[in-house]
């Protein structure tokens, strides 16, 4: 997984019930732990929260919250009662073998969502929490995909993340189901998911999602998703977006990705597919995507294309512009250059 503000993930302990979910505290507590599915102490819990734990895939780190900005350390601690600020997990957390699910139900319904590892302090506030311990895969996975679905206060997001995070395959094979519903937001988060968390097996999602959607802004978004896969492969398939796929703005996008994720690799191919396009249009978002690569990597690229002459004019337009925009002194530099030779 990437550390990146996009990277949140989830956690908590394996084995033997425990006598209290992780590091909960100021909690008027309940313990329920012969209920193995979360669907049958709904009616039961109306108005409290209700906790359980799943199990988490292999290297997860521990979700928390966090005051603050991610780059400061910030203090450490989720409140049930209350707001947090920043919420995911960091390359510094702890990893888990398990998730704490914290639910509050409202109209026999999930009116709020917490999914924390168990080395995070949580304060209740004093509230009712009903505790159920570990429940078994199929039916907490069926619990969390209704709460995806229904997505009631937001709660569906980190429904669609405790999916991701869950040891068992079949949590992404119901990610894949999400990604074709018709509701572009949970189709939206089921992308991101395949790609972010669930790594050779989500590749192979992707790639099938690559082939079944129809052509539009749901199926872009298996970009992002691919740019935020851990595996080798997720690099080359991008470039194979860029290269032949039959969407235009789906092949400037991928190269968008290409150039933000895997700048070392890029640099080569833009220049391929700026040599070998012939879209107008895909062709300024290639140029784009150079100006992306960081530390100023592109500005020499930029301009080798604004000065050569076997170039088209829109890349050697574009060119120009981009180093126009560049903050870098290599940038300046290069333009200074172009115009006083």
């Amino acid at each position: 997984m990437k550390p990146n503000w996009l990277s949140l993930v989830l956690l908590l302990m394996s084995g033997a019930t425990w006598a209290q979910p992780g590091e909960l505290s100021g909690a008027d507590l309940t313990e329920n732990t012969k209920v193995m599915n979360p669907l049958e102490v709904m009616k039961a819990v109306e108005g409290q929260w209700l906790a359980f734990s799943v199990p988490a895939l292999a290297d997860t780190r521990s979700p928390c919250c966090w005051m603050g900005k991610w780059n400061g350390m910030g203090e450490v601690g989720c409140s049930l009662e209350t707001a947090h600020q920043s919420y995911g997990t960091r390359s510094d957390s702890p990893l888990a073998e398990n998730l704490v699910v914290f639910s509050r139900i409202h109209d026999g319904k999930v009116s709020d969502l917490r999914v924390i590892g168990e080395s995070c302090p949580v304060d209740a506030g004093g509230a009712a929490v009903t505790w159920i311990g570990n429940v078994g895969n199929t039916a907490g996975l069926d619990w969390l995909e209704n709460t995806a679905r229904s997505d009631r206060n937001n709660s569906g997001g980190s429904a669609l993340m405790a999916m991701a995070m869950h040891r068992s395959p079949e949590a992404g094979q119901r990610l894949y189901s999400l990604a074709k519903e018709k509701r572009s937001d949970v189709a939206k988060g089921a992308i991101f998911w395949l790609g972010e968390n669930r790594g050779e097996q989500g590749l192979s999602m992707l790639k099938q999602l690559l082939a079944e959607l129809p052509r539009g802004d749901r199926r872009r978004e298996i970009n992002f998703a691919l740019a935020q896969n851990n595996t080798p492969e997720a690099a080359q398939l991008l470039f194979e977006i860029s290269k032949a796929d039959p969407d235009a703005e789906q092949r400037g996008q991928a190269m968008f990705w290409l150039a933000q994720e895997y700048p070392q690799q890029a640099q080569a191919w833009l220049l391929e597919l700026i040599a070998t396009e012939q879209d107008e249009d895909v062709l300024e978002q290639a140029v784009f995507a150079v100006s992306q690569l960081p530390k100023g990597n592109g500005d020499k690229i930029l301009l080798d294309l604004a000065k050569n002459a076997q170039a088209s004019r829109t890349v050697r337009r574009q060119a120009i512009f981009w180093l126009a925009q560049s903050d870098n002194e290599s940038g300046v530099d290069a333009l200074t250059a172009l115009l006083t030779r």
